[in-house]
C-alpha cells in the first residue's frame, strides 16, 4: 500500500486540485486558457507517466502512451465535470489542449526519468526499476 501511495498519491492529489479549481467560475482569455490547459496537463502527464513507469516495468513508448492516455482521460473527465459547473463550459479544444500537454508531460518524464532514476547521486539506495 505504501508503494501505491508513493507512485499514485501525487496523481490523485494533483487531480483533486484540478477538480477543485475547475469547480470555480474563472474567466481568462482564450489563448491564455489553452496555454494553461497545456501546462496543467503536462504536469498531469508527467505524474501519470511516473506512476505507470514506477509501478510496472514497461518499455518507454508504452510509458509515454499509457501516461499520456491516462492524463488525457482525466482531462476528459474534468471537461465533463465542467459542463455542470455554472459559469464554466466543456470544450473539445480544451480537451485537445489537455491531450497535447499530457503527451508533452509524459515524454518529459520518460526521457528525463532515464537521467533521474539512474543517477546514483539522486538515488543512492535501491529503488523501483524505472525508465
Amino acid at each position: 500500500m505504501k508503494k501505491f501511495f508513493k507512485n499514485w498519491g501525487p496523481v490523485l492529489a494533483y487531480f483533486g486540485l484540478i477538480f477543485f479549481v475547475s469547480s470555480r467560475s474563472v474567466q481568462v482569455g482564450a489563448g491564455v486558457d489553452k496555454l494553461l490547459h497545456v501546462l496543467e496537463y503536462a504536469a498531469m502527464g508527467f505524474l501519470t507517466a511516473r506512476g505507470i513507469m514506477l509501478t510496472w516495468d514497461l518499455p518507454r513508448v508504452w510509458g509515454v502512451a499509457s501516461g499520456a492516455g491516462l492524463a488525457a482521460l482525466l482531462g476528459a473527465i474534468d471537461e465533463f465535470h465542467q459542463y455542470f459547473v455554472p459559469g464554466r463550459d466543456a470544450s473539445l479544444y480544451d480537451g485537445l489542449a489537455d491531450l497535447v500537454g499530457a503527451i508533452l508531460g509524459a515524454l518529459l518524464f520518460v526521457y528525463l526519468g532515464v537521467l533521474l532514476y539512474q543517477s546514483h547521486k539522486l538515488y543512492p539506495d535501491a529503488h523501483d526499476k524505472c525508465c
